[in-house]
């Protein structure tokens, strides 16, 4: 299998487990010394416990979807060395209750687990009143979004 499969299952393996609510198991994906940092709130998790902690502490309630799963290019200088940590990003829809949340997370992996998740949250709500069909060229409102996404049972390799 190539890296870039092994880190896209990874991931995918990572957000199964947070689904099936099996933390231990999440954990162990993780470095013990990785770092979790939510932007869109200002706040970082240090270490594989913590950022499983914080998880495991929220609310319940909540479903995860995977709609997107991409291995990415590291970037950088192509005459710099290759850099140890490949990139995988992965977009999931969380449901809770009636409303709907996004992240788009960045996940740094080095020697098959997970170092780092660089992720940004938003939260699915109407648009502004001035923002209405008719009032702007162009505008449409698009339906709720409802995909199932990709498949988080873990019998996956």
């Amino acid at each position: 299998m190539s890296s870039s499969a092994s880190d896209l299952n990874l991931v995918r393996r990572f957000w199964a487990l947070y689904q099936a609510r099996q933390w231990a198991a999440a954990q162990a994906l993780l470095h013990p010394q990785a770092a979790c940092q939510w932007w869109a709130t200002s706040e970082r998790f240090e270490g594989a416990e913590a950022i499983v902690h914080v998880n495991a502490v929220y609310p319940e309630g909540w479903t995860i979807h995977l709609l997107e799963l991409n291995a990415l290019d590291c970037g950088g200088d192509a005459t710099a060395a290759p850099v140890a940590r490949r990139r995988v990003h992965s977009l999931v829809r969380v449901d809770q209750a009636e409303q709907a949340f996004y992240a788009n997370s960045f996940f740094g992996i080095e020697q098959g687990l997970i170092v780092a998740i660089d992720e940004y949250w938003a939260d699915a709500q109407p648009a502004p009143a001035w923002r209405k069909p008719g009032a702007l060229p162009g505008l449409k409102r698009m339906s709720t979004d409802d995909r199932a996404g990709l498949s988080l049972k873990l019998d996956l390799p």
